[in-house]
């Protein structure tokens, strides 16, 4: 009888195969744990910036307190604003409308908390009892206050 020799393979061991499946889903996680850190950051600052600016949105307010038309021979209005609210905020832009006319004052003039801002321009008025002018103010959040006048 003669004796065969069985030519045997050499293997990995599954000690070493399970600690190379181990460090690779180690790895993997720790980068899936960066990356949805880092989107979950990027995606709370514009949040925060966005509620920031709802909330101070609301917090705006202002009091248009007088508006008054002269008849000197140059028609104009002289509207003035009261900041009432607790944030300081831009008014971009004064609009005046009748069914005579539509003048739009663009400014950028920054209201301080319990600030007033007075402005005047020229607007040609009719002396129609029964023709209100509208007085818009925009504000650089959005912000629109309304009123009427009459002259």
């Amino acid at each position: 009888m003669t004796c065969h020799n069985r030519s045997t393979r050499r293997g990995l061991s599954t000690v070493v195969t399970g600690v190379i499946m181990l460090s690779a889903v180690a790895v993997l996680g720790t980068m899936i744990v960066a990356w949805s850190n880092t989107n979950l950051f990027s995606h709370q600052q514009i949040l925060n910036t966005q509620l920031s600016t709802n909330v101070n949105k609301i917090k705006e307010s202002l009091m248009i307190e007088n508006v008054w038309f002269n008849t000197t021979n140059t028609g104009y209005v002289n509207i003035t604003l009261n900041n009432v609210g607790t944030i300081g905020f831009n008014v971009t832009e004064i609009r005046l409308t009748s069914i005579y006319l539509d003048r739009i004052n663009s400014t950028n003039v920054p209201m301080l908390p319990s600030g007033t801002f007075s402005v005047s321009t020229n607007y040609p008025w009719e002396t129609d009892p029964a023709a209100p002018v509208k007085v818009i103010i925009t504000t650089a959040r959005g912000n629109i206050f309304k009123t009427e006048a009459a002259p």
